[in-house]
């Protein structure tokens, strides 16, 4: 009988079981694509499932949605905005609201985006922002 050599090794267990993999952030949208977010979260004829879904809030956001709408739209022909220069910034996407009115010029407001589930939603705080200091009108969230 013949005798084999054999080699155990010995490796340790967190070796053999996989680490967990971050999800990939998604892709920095551009202004464009966050002022049409901005705009299907803001669209009353819209489904509150379809809009909640650019919120960070998610249904409970949509009553703030709906105050700045209702504001927005009531003065649409004197005002016009949109949203410009988007930058990363780890988990959000910084960014300002640019609100033109005519004769009163252009205001821009701080907000941003965050990370949430692989999608980029508006954050609460943005949309309170949106609501007191662009809209005059009051945040729920």
């Amino acid at each position: 009988m013949r005798i084999v050599p054999s080699v155990v090794l010995a490796v340790p267990a967190a070796l053999l079981i996989a680490a967990p993999v971050a999800a990939a952030q998604p892709a920095v949208p551009s202004a464009d694509q966050l002022t049409a977010q901005l705009q299907r979260a803001l669209n009353t004829s819209l489904s509150d499932e379809a809009r909640a879904a650019e919120l960070e809030g998610g249904l409970a956001a949509v009553p703030t949605a709906n105050n700045i709408a209702s504001v927005m739209d009531r003065y649409s022909s004197m005002m016009s905005w949109k949203v410009q220069n988007p930058v990363a910034a780890g988990d959000r996407v910084n960014a300002q609201l640019a609100v033109s009115i005519p004769v009163m010029g252009t205001r821009t407001h701080d907000i941003y985006w965050i990370d949430q589930d692989g999608s980029w939603k508006l954050s609460n705080v943005s949309g309170c922002v949106i609501a007191r200091d662009a809209a005059g009108t009051e945040c729920t969230v």
